[in-house]
């Protein structure tokens, strides 16, 4: 398999979840200033943005949710996602839905307040706005990690490989955790796996 990412965005979870499952694959950084490369992103993917997966077949997936489901039924054994039928894959599922669809959407505000107006003031009125969903899903978040080691309980899913990288994205647009103590310590834990290190390491973000 072939992953295309471009470090500390929302493909470096995929990475993690690759990494986690101990499946064979190559990670390759694309560079948009490289022409080439981002031919072929946008090529393999209409949407022209990241993360691309080709599998084995050469089939292609460019969703994160698809990616991360795929490959955590491609490793069973390591438990990325309960078993298919069961209520907890249906929670874990839930969780990765509310990472893609809620915490990660409500970080795209903030990335975009220059682009929004080149005005000051129509500029902090689109920041604070996007301040406030980002805090309504990380409040959500750290409710749901109350007595938790990860989302669904002791065991590490894909939705915590994606909810780490997401929530990373708070240094970025200056929004501070500190009301948020369970997601800080969770954080940390993600943070000491090995596979996640062995990330952040390769995509020099230690």
């Amino acid at each position: 398999m072939k992953l295309y990412y471009s470090a500390g965005s929302c493909s470096t979870s995929c990475h993690i979840t690759l990494e986690e499952s101990g499946l064979k694959y190559e990670a390759i950084e694309v560079d948009w200033d490289n022409a080439a490369q981002a031919a072929e992103v946008n090529r393999l993917n209409p949407m022209g943005t990241l993360p691309v997966l080709v599998t084995d077949s050469g089939k292609v997936l460019h969703q994160n949710v698809a990616i991360h489901t795929y490959v955590a039924e491609l490793a069973p054994e390591k438990n990325l996602l309960p078993k298919a039928g069961t209520f907890e894959r249906a929670e874990a599922m839930n969780w990765l839905s509310f990472v893609a669809s809620d915490l990660h959407k409500s970080f795209s505000p903030l990335f975009a307040v220059q682009g929004f107006s080149s005005d000051p003031k129509e500029q902090e009125k689109f920041r604070n706005y996007g301040v406030t969903q980002v805090n309504q899903a990380l409040k959500v978040l750290d409710d749901g990690l109350a007595g938790k080691d990860y989302l669904t309980g002791k065991t590490f899913t894909v939705a915590d490989a994606y909810a780490f990288i997401v929530v990373g994205w708070t240094k970025w647009v200056q929004i501070s955790l500190d009301p948020y103590r369970n997601v800080q310590s969770y954080l940390g834990r993600v943070a000491e796996r090995p596979a996640v290190h062995q990330v952040l390491k390769a995509e020099d973000l230690l």
